[in-house]
């Protein structure tokens, strides 16, 4: 547990932290609270309104005493991580949120992107091509790190929240994310990266083209065009109205900016991973290459490969309570600190 000469120096660097990403968009945001029923447990969704900047809006579990902050980070697309609030068929699409936060043992939020439609959309799933315009003319990296980082901000001060652990769960994309925070925020003690990408998103597209199942020539062709496709992206980083692989050239240009083991070596938290090791998205290897450099650097990381498990951690035929054990896993090992 830090100490308090040590808590108000993490602060002090998070303050920083936070008026360089954000700028001016990040002075004290006005605050709307609407309650929220899950059932088994109470909530609310919160609404923090900027000026020249789109509302942060988030929704958190409220357990019976203080506890610990989880906060888990979606993957890429505009789908909402909450339909149907305030209606008998709500539902977060988030995969365990729902039954952690049930636990009543922790405060777990979940952040929507701005400018996010408010139900699911028809079409590619995890891609942009379907999103609103103002989305995709909004997102990328460092607007949604900095929107996730005035989040946390806000959620700590909730007297029901214990700020001295906060594990940050990032799934797929939002496993580049929870890197991003980790680095950006002292308060991130622990971090959890399902499906993530190691040294950058453009690593993990080469890796899937040597692991394919093709000669050489054609390997180098596809090698080629990913070259040609991110020279493409350089040259016009800001573009709203170009796409690449489901996404907007100003994303693929933040995201491909970042990696997640270089800012986790920056990071203070405790590691874990957890791959399939048949993920087609993002090869298990990417993950490898991180936990290496991790490793060499003497960070505490665990790695949780998963036999048979596509990017999702779930098995050929395998029931989704068995999925469900792999999160209960983050938690135990989260509850060992």
């Amino acid at each position: 547990m830090p100490s308090t000469t040590q808590r108000r120096t993490m602060t002090g660097i998070a303050a920083l932290v936070l008026a360089v990403v954000c700028g001016g968009a990040c002075a004290a945001p006005a605050a709307r609270e609407e309650a929220i029923d899950f059932g088994k447990t109470q909530g609310a969704r919160f609404t923090l309104q900027r000026d020249g900047a789109p509302d942060i809006r988030y929704v958190i579990s409220r357990p019976a005493q203080r506890a610990p902050l989880v906060l888990y980070v979606q993957g890429s697309g505009c789908i909402p991580p909450f339909i149907g609030l305030g209606t008998p068929n709500r539902a977060s699409t988030i995969f365990s949120w729902v039954p952690l936060a049930q636990q009543g043992r922790y405060a777990v939020m979940a952040v929507d992107k701005p400018y996010q439609p408010e139900a699911p959309l028809q079409g590619q799933q995890g891609g942009a091509l379907d999103c609103p315009k103002a989305f995709n003319d909004h997102f990328s990296y460092d607007r949604w790190l900095a929107t996730l980082v005035q989040a946390v901000h806000h959620a700590a001060t909730l007297p029901y929240v214990d700020a001295r652990r906060v594990l940050v769960i990032g799934i797929s994309e939002g496993a580049t994310m929870a890197a991003g925070l980790a680095r950006a925020l002292p308060e991130v003690t622990d971090v959890a990266l399902v499906g993530g990408s190691g040294p950058t998103q453009m690593f993990d597209f080469a890796v899937n083209i040597y692991r394919a199942d093709a000669a050489d020539a054609e390997k180098l062709r596809r090698l080629q065009e990913l070259d040609a496709t991110v020279s493409d992206i350089k040259a016009d980083p800001a573009s709203t109205a170009k796409f690449a692989w489901g996404h907007t050239y100003l994303r693929w240009s933040s995201f491909f900016a970042q990696s997640s083991s270089d800012n986790l070596s920056h990071a203070k938290a405790r590691i874990y991973l957890a791959s399939g090791m048949q993920d087609d998205s993002v090869p298990i290897l990417s993950t490898e290459a991180m936990y290496a450099q991790l490793r060499a650097q003497g960070r505490d990381v665990t790695f949780r490969r998963v036999p048979g498990a596509n990017h999702s951690l779930q098995a050929q035929g395998q029931p989704f309570p068995d999925v469900q054990k792999e999160y209960d896993g983050i938690m135990r090992w989260f509850e060992q600190r």
